[in-house]
């Protein structure tokens, strides 16, 4: 994991889910000038078991900056020259806002064909014009850079980090838009189980490998967090001082309205734009299957998904 101060908290609360339904694994979340407080709270809630690393030097060393991003988005971009990673030939990344209810093992020790593994991120098909606008190829697929795994010795082999921090400097792109564009090409499907966000509408939280809170936060407006996710959340920072943010503020679960108007989108794309067409005739179920068949069989991300999905 990778995190600034403010986030820090919410990856330690993360690693220690992965811990609990985890074997024996080494961790690692690189910071960016966690306070000093939090620090004492992680050593006391990770133990030995996960490497607290404070890359700040490192990232003033190596002179990345850009824009008004967060530097610690991009600190998994330097995975090839941070030399804690020499030695491994896997490294899995996620996001702080992601909760694992199966052992990150089993997604970290897959076999690959491609450097990297990741899950496509299907709101971009209904958008295209994202294509043009990054220079990728016609119909190529699209990932979401919240849970993946790289093969280091064909990333180091190939170079693909130091295209990814070149073309986000050059691009004046963020750390997601520039992953995708120097691993075109080179990704194989992940499981969606193990990057399903929290928007689909089709899957909850207890059929996630790992939920993906990529909307609203369970730390603030918890808007399509599930209330078992918050349970677990509370259940982690119990002996914390970080509990009060996933204190359950309403007797129901938020979100219930968003995706009941959902149910509507077949009439919006009657008279929308081309983006509420494609999302009136998406069907999530069909594109998890789609998916889940393709990582069976260790299968190359396919050109034009959303033609496949029959949304396109």
């Amino acid at each position: 994991m990778a995190t600034d101060s403010n986030y820090f908290p919410y990856a330690c609360l993360a690693a220690r889910r992965i811990l609990d339904v985890s074997a024996p694994i080494d961790g690692f979340i690189l910071h960016v000038k966690a306070h000093e407080r939090d620090m004492q709270v992680a050593r006391r809630l990770l133990g030995d078991r996960v490497a607290l690393l404070d890359v700040s030097d490192f990232m003033d060393r190596v002179g990345f900056r850009f824009g008004t991003y967060s530097i610690a988005a991009y600190v998994r971009l330097f995975a090839d020259l941070l030399p804690q990673f020499d030695g491994y030939g896997r490294v899995a990344y996620t996001d702080c806002d992601v909760l694992f209810n199966r052992d990150i093992n089993d997604l970290a020790c897959q076999e690959l064909g491609a450097p990297l593994l990741a899950a496509h991120d299907d709101y971009m098909y209904f958008r295209p014009s994202y294509r043009k606008s990054l220079g990728m190829q016609p119909g190529a697929p699209y990932f979401n850079s919240g849970v993946v795994v790289f093969d280091m010795d064909a990333v180091r082999t190939e170079g693909l980090l130091e295209r990814t921090r070149q073309t986000a400097i050059h691009g004046k792109m963020n750390d997601q838009n520039a992953l995708n564009v120097a691993f075109e090409g080179k990704w194989q499907t992940m499981h969606p189980n193990w990057n399903l966000m929290s928007v689909s509408r089709e899957y909850r939280f207890p059929q996630a490998y790992a939920r993906h809170f990529a909307g609203s936060k369970p730390w603030e407006k918890q808007i399509d967090v599930e209330l078992e996710a918050l349970a677990v959340y509370r259940d982690l920072a119990k002996d914390t001082p970080w509990g009060e943010p996933f204190r359950q503020r309403f007797p129901f679960e938020r979100g219930l309205l968003k995706r009941f108007r959902r149910r509507f989108d077949v009439l919006g794309g009657l008279f929308g734009r081309d983006v509420h067409r494609r999302r009136a005739r998406y069907d999530g179920a069909k594109m998890h299957q789609i998916y889940a068949r393709q990582a069976d069989d260790r299968a190359m991300a396919v050109q034009f998904p959303e033609v496949l999905g029959g949304f396109g």
